[in-house]
């Protein structure tokens, strides 16, 4: 998963976009119930060393050889937010081509002045926000800065917001899995190939639900699996039976 992130985003970077937004499955490496009970900071140790694999690949072919990956944090324990966003800053031989990796970076991040001073300074370097989907304060590109309210010193926030989602709108690489009316699917994107959906039918085997050139939303995925499942003539009989046996 991670070296085909990188190459989709070096694609992507060698089509000339250098802002770009990438989301990777960590709760393969930190589950759900661990981020419940011990928190942001436990999701943060535990995807570190997937985040830092991530920064490490990002290597145009003949590019300047990696020197080392700075790490740093942006967000202290403790904070409000419960943010943990880290730096990862990636050092070449050659200053002009450092990337730099925001990973857990939400909107308290993007929300900070000293945020569009580091993004502008980076010029044409590349920049991805990493995971930005699972911060604390998580923002959808897509949404466009709705995620802040509107009315009083918010307004301009949201505008902030939404610039920030337009900048870096071109999410490269993105793996989500999801239930939905009782079925798994996974949200899948590699640039430059299309959004796909996949669903797991009651047979074990994969089916591709969606393809497109946007990103789904969750009611387009489960319109979907409605039609999919009067086609197959599937009752909440049969989806029950499947989860049950999954469960065994």
């Amino acid at each position: 998963m991670v070296d085909q992130a990188a190459e989709a985003v070096m694609a992507a970077f060698k089509d000339g976009i250098s802002r770009q937004s990438v989301r990777l499955r960590l709760d393969m490496v930190c589950p759900p119930n661990r981020v419940t009970e011990s928190g942001m900071e436990a999701l943060l140790n535990d995807a570190l060393p997937m985040a830092q694999a991530f920064t490490k690949s990002l290597q145009a072919p003949g590019g300047a050889a990696l020197q080392d990956v700075r790490i740093s944090r942006f967000d202290g324990v403790g904070t409000t937010s419960g943010d943990v966003g880290t730096l990862l800053y990636r050092l070449t031989e050659d200053a002009k081509q450092d990337a730099a990796v925001i990973f857990l970076g939400g909107r308290k991040f993007v929300l900070q002045d000293p945020s569009g001073e580091f993004v502008n300074g980076m010029k044409d370097r590349l920049v991805v926000m990493l995971n930005s989907e699972d911060a604390a304060t998580s923002f959808r590109i897509e949404n466009k800065g709705s995620e802040v309210s509107v009315g009083g010193n918010f307004g301009n926030d949201v505008e902030v917001l939404g610039k920030f989602c337009a900048e870096f709108q071109e999410e490269t690489y993105y793996t989500r899995l999801l239930l939905l009316s009782d079925w798994p699917v996974l949200v899948f994107r590699a640039y430059p190939h299309p959004w796909v959906v996949y669903l797991e039918g009651l047979d074990g085997n994969v089916v591709r639900l969606i393809e497109g050139s946007r990103k789904p939303q969750a009611e387009e995925i489960v319109e979907e699996i409605s039609k999919y499942e009067t086609e197959m003539g599937i009752t909440n009989a049969d989806k029950m039976a499947k989860v049950q046996k999954s469960t065994e």
